[in-house]
């Protein structure tokens, strides 16, 4: 039996202000990460000086006076209003709002959203509840298990999961999060064609358009949503949803060809980054051995053990989880499958990404739904196996 409507808000709730408490703690370093006065890291440890870029480029639009980066300006743009308004000179000026703002507001954002489309996925508030349980406390397994195997960046790869960093990775998780709920949405629509639909599309688009333009490995998805709809001949409202996501990326492909010369050409391609992981892009940013090299960041010696771990449970999980979802929402099948092996597959094979995990992020709500439903699928089947062992005694 299902939970009450009541229930259901007032758990959300809950949850909310259970975030709310663990934030505030983590400010005050319980459980100790070495968090300093000012909210910020103490960035002795595993960090890139990514914020710095973000801010120097999101300072310049501030002061109307746009400047060539090797980053994207979506996330750029989202700062800029903060840093104008506080007079920033420096991403330490603007800690504690982001903190806020990321960590409390964005957060709670998704967390609102993961619920909705858990309610979809597994059509039981109970479940849906679980999974956004689940990816609140996420960080602090997480970060258990990290300390407990020794890994050097357990503490930054805790920081980077909770939201409280200057980087466009928590902004791009909300946006991703929010076109799939909205396309979901879309899918139900079509049940009834009335122009509340094309509406929809619209938003949709700019929606995808703008996860794109913090973050162009996004870019996939508008492509995906675009290519579904004519897939199932919802041409029209293809066309407008490919359209508005390309008017909402269209400032970025300005921004390249008025600093780089052509639509397609990015800073980070043109511009040298001054990382030390620094390279070409496919070969060693992308590159299939990335994903068991990835894992020497768990152990220089035995990654590839490691690898061959957590290989085994995506797949257990993916391939569990999807036939449970064939026999309880096929419906959605398609979304919920290429939002899964989308974001494991090409960051899987990103350089670094396992170091932090940040990259996962727009993922992890599709990770978490398929493990709740890969255990789903198991204990059906051992419930199916103890039933079928009494009647045959």
């Amino acid at each position: 039996m299902d939970i009450s409507k009541k229930t259901f808000i007032r758990f959300i709730i809950g949850l909310i202000f259970l975030r709310i408490i663990l934030l505030f703690l983590m400010m005050n370093n319980v459980p100790f990460t070495d968090i300093q006065s000012d909210w910020r890291p103490n960035f002795g440890g595993s960090y890139w000086p990514d914020e710095e870029v973000f801010f120097n480029l999101a300072k310049s639009m501030a002061d109307f006076k746009p400047i060539m980066s090797i980053i994207y300006i979506g996330y750029a743009i989202f700062l800029a209003p903060f840093i104008y308004f506080v007079g920033a000179t420096g991403p330490e000026m603007i800690a504690q709002t982001m903190v806020i703002v990321q960590g409390i507001i964005l957060f709670s954002a998704a967390l609102i959203l993961i619920v909705f489309i858990g309610e979809k996925f597994f059509k039981n508030k109970k479940l849906a509840l679980v999974s956004a349980t689940l990816f609140l406390i996420y960080p602090y397994l997480m970060f258990a298990v990290w300390k407990l195997i020794g890994h050097k960046n357990a503490i930054p790869t805790f920081h980077y999961q909770m939201w409280i960093v200057i980087l466009s990775d928590y902004l791009s998780a909300l946006l991703v999060v929010l076109t799939f709920w909205l396309f979901i949405k879309l899918i139900e629509q079509f049940e009834a064609i009335n122009a509340k639909i094309y509406h929809l599309a619209i938003v949709i688009g700019i929606f995808a358009g703008a996860a794109a333009l913090v973050r162009p490995p996004n870019l996939a998805i508008p492509a995906f949503l675009f290519f579904y709809l004519l897939y199932i001949k919802k041409f029209k409202p293809a066309i407008i949803l490919g359209f508005s996501s390309f008017a909402a990326y269209l400032p970025q492909l300005i921004y390249n060809a008025y600093f780089f010369g052509w639509p397609w050409v990015y800073g980070n391609i043109v511009l040298d980054s001054g990382l030390q992981q620094g390279g070409p892009f496919f070969g060693h940013w992308v590159n299939p051995a990335n994903f068991w090299l990835n894992f020497k960041h768990f152990s220089p010696n035995h990654y590839f053990i490691f690898f061959l771990i957590a290989a085994a449970f995506m797949v257990s999980i993916f391939v569990l989880g999807r036939r449970h979802l064939v026999k309880t929402n096929n419906k959605f099948i398609t979304v919920f499958v290429f939002w899964f092996l989308f974001y494991a597959l090409f960051y899987g094979q990103f350089s670094g990404s396992t170091s932090q995990l940040r990259y996962f992020l727009p993922a992890m709500p599709v990770f978490i739904y398929f493990f709740i439903a890969a255990m789903l699928y198991l204990r059906a089947k051992l419930k199916f196996k103890e039933n079928l062992t009494q009647t045959n005694v």
